[in-house]
């Protein structure tokens, strides 16, 4: 039932393990984490020019790590530990109330930022690379060699997941964020690619903070000044071939033009974070000064996690799919990993592909009617597991409704108009919200990171949804009968629009969240089926159909424009037409 045509995943690269130790390519957080976002195609913050220019239009690049300075390690440090490694006690001394209770498995000779004698932010940081968390403390001081420590505040973060600290919270960076998944390593730098977000300072900032930051540490309310979290990259004109840059120094930017940088501290103004090594070449390091605040741009990153559309690779975009009921197999086509194919399902299934394990990438997944059972392929090692969840007649509806970064298991009961929702630290939620013949609709429409129960009635054309964020009712006219419904994000704010796919004469109508006001777009034909996604992996939904007749997706990308592809055969069922998303 499940086996047979199967490409096997790439498992994840074990770290090395010692101080400065080799990642082997082992990447800290999901692929969706905020870190490993992709930016170069995201629209450009309409305030970004005032921000940069107040952070400093000609004020260089500084690269806050290397070997020494006058007898001191310069850059932020960091130990590769077994998971056998004994934890100490940490005793918390200025933010305990925010700081993740000891025991901390720090070795006895972990390095401390700036050395043993530094009076600086002695960062101290920690990488458990068998359990795969991260522990950091600031301000750190041994006690009695090692036996336990004391520190400011302190972090433990479970690199599996996408799971924030509590709004308010700093940890052992002013943002609220981790520090480690934004340094310059140079294992990176040598193996030719950086495929993260850096961590940078600003000495001025605004008294607010923006996604992924949880803790402002600002001194200003102007609107100018950046809050922490903002994220800045690299214009994509700027010249990294210029013969000035080594080839070392032009991974560096490289990763700057793809996934920025995200203001974590106050600091000196463009100082760069990275690891301390003592094979790092500073003079190489130092041509980074050539690259000026005015080469930057605020990015108009959006507000909360993005979870995955049909990305089955973990490249933020979104990837063409479909089930072939004859045979029971899946084929991808992955924008970044490309063709697989997968033996899984039954025809009569109901396609449910979404991220169920939260490591930011689709998971390959069904919803068998006969029994109400889930069945789900892993993306991250191609196990499988199956739980019973709903019963004949349920509609499955899987998105994130509590925004852990992991889409819950979630049916709706249209003969009873209740919905099931086995949240994934939250136990089940039964909710009464809709009535025979409506169709489940959950996205984010309020943005807050969370999917809205919500419903859409054909047999009104009205829209009626619970927004999450307050548990305020809201109900919108909006279609005709025959319209498919397709909520998404198509302006990039961050918030689901309402909107429908008109099967008859191949029309988008888009009710804009923003302001309301809706537009329409002609694109598809009679026959065709809705398959909207981020396909060019900008943030916001491209419109998109399949043409059962010619297995041919056409896509209208907001920043790539129009492309088609030959990617399927009739009688194939395109994934994306029965997954919920966000």
């Amino acid at each position: 039932m499940f086996a047979g045509i199967c490409v096997a995943q790439t498992p994840q690269p074990t770290p090395s393990l010692g101080i400065g130790a080799n990642l082997n390519g082992a990447r800290p957080f999901p692929a969706n984490n905020a870190w490993n976002m992709d930016v170069s195609k995201f629209r450009v913050h309409p305030n970004s020019q005032n921000i940069i220019a107040s952070i400093g239009l000609n004020t260089g690049l500084h690269p806050d790590f290397g070997t020494f300075w006058e007898g001191s390690p310069i850059g932020i440090p960091y130990v590769v530990v077994p998971g056998t490694q004994t934890p100490v006690p940490v005793e918390f001394v200025w933010y305990p109330d925010e700081s993740d209770a000891g025991p901390y498995p720090i070795p006895p000779n972990a390095p401390i930022e700036g050395g043993s004698s530094s009076d600086g932010d002695r960062h101290v940081l920690v990488l458990d690379r068998d359990n795969w968390l991260l522990y950091e403390t600031y301000y750190s001081f041994p006690v009695n060699n090692g036996a336990s420590w004391t520190a400011g505040s302190g972090s433990r973060w479970n690199l599996r997941s996408n799971k924030l600290r509590p709004l308010g919270w700093t940890s052992a960076d002013a943002a609220g964020l981790a520090i480690f998944p934004g340094l310059v390593r140079r294992d990176e730098v040598l193996a030719g690619e950086i495929r993260h977000a850096f961590r940078f300072t600003a000495s001025v900032t605004r008294q607010m903070y923006v996604y992924p930051a949880t803790h402002s540490a600002g001194s200003t309310t102007n609107p100018n000044a950046p809050p922490m979290g903002l994220r800045v990259r690299l214009k994509s004109s700027f010249n990294v071939d210029n013969p000035a840059f080594s080839e070392n120094v032009r991974v560096i930017l490289r990763a700057m033009k793809k996934y920025g940088m995200i203001l974590a501290d106050n600091g000196s103004n463009w100082y760069v974070s990275g690891t301390h090594d003592p094979l790092w070449d500073d003079e190489e390091l130092s041509s980074l000064s050539r690259v000026k605040g005015s080469d930057f741009e605020v990015v108009d990153a959006p507000p909360h996690l993005l979870m995955p559309s049909n990305d089955y690779d973990g490249d933020g975009k979104s990837d063409l799919a479909v089930f072939r009921p004859s045979n029971g197999v899946w084929y991808l086509q992955r924008s970044t990993a490309g063709f697989a194919a997968y033996s899984f399902g039954l025809e009569p299934d109901k396609l449910v592909a979404a991220d169920l394990t939260g490591d930011g990438k689709s998971d390959i997944a069904v919803w068998r009617p006969s029994s109400g059972s889930w069945y789900v392929l892993r993306s991250e090692d191609s196990t499988f597991y199956g739980v019973g969840f709903g019963s004949e007649g349920d509609i499955p509806a899987p998105a994130d409704f509590d925004a852990d970064g992991s889409a819950d298991l979630a049916v709706f009961r249209p003969s009873t108009g209740t919905w099931y929702i086995a949240g994934s630290d939250s136990g089940v939620r039964i909710t009464q919200f809709g009535t025979a013949g409506d169709r489940p609709t959950p996205s984010d429409f309020d943005g807050d990171g969370k999917a809205d129960v919500a419903v859409f009635r054909p047999s009104t054309n009205v829209w009626y949804r619970l927004n999450s964020s307050d548990s305020s009712f809201y109900a919108a006219t909006f279609g005709t009968a025959g319209d498919t419904p397709v909520p998404a994000d198509y302006t990039g704010d961050g918030k689901a629009d309402i909107a429908v796919f008109r099967e008859a004469t191949g029309t988008w109508y888009v009710l804009r969240s923003e302001d309301r006001s809706f537009y329409a777009a002609a694109f598809g034909i009679a026959g065709d089926l809705p398959v909207p996604g981020d396909y060019d992996g900008d943030g916001r939904k491209d419109l998109a159909v399949f043409r059962p007749s010619q297995g041919t997706w056409y896509l209208l990308q907001s920043t790539s424009g129009f492309a088609a592809t030959q990617f399927g055969l009739p009688g194939d069922v395109p994934a994306a037409t029965q997954t919920s998303g966000q």
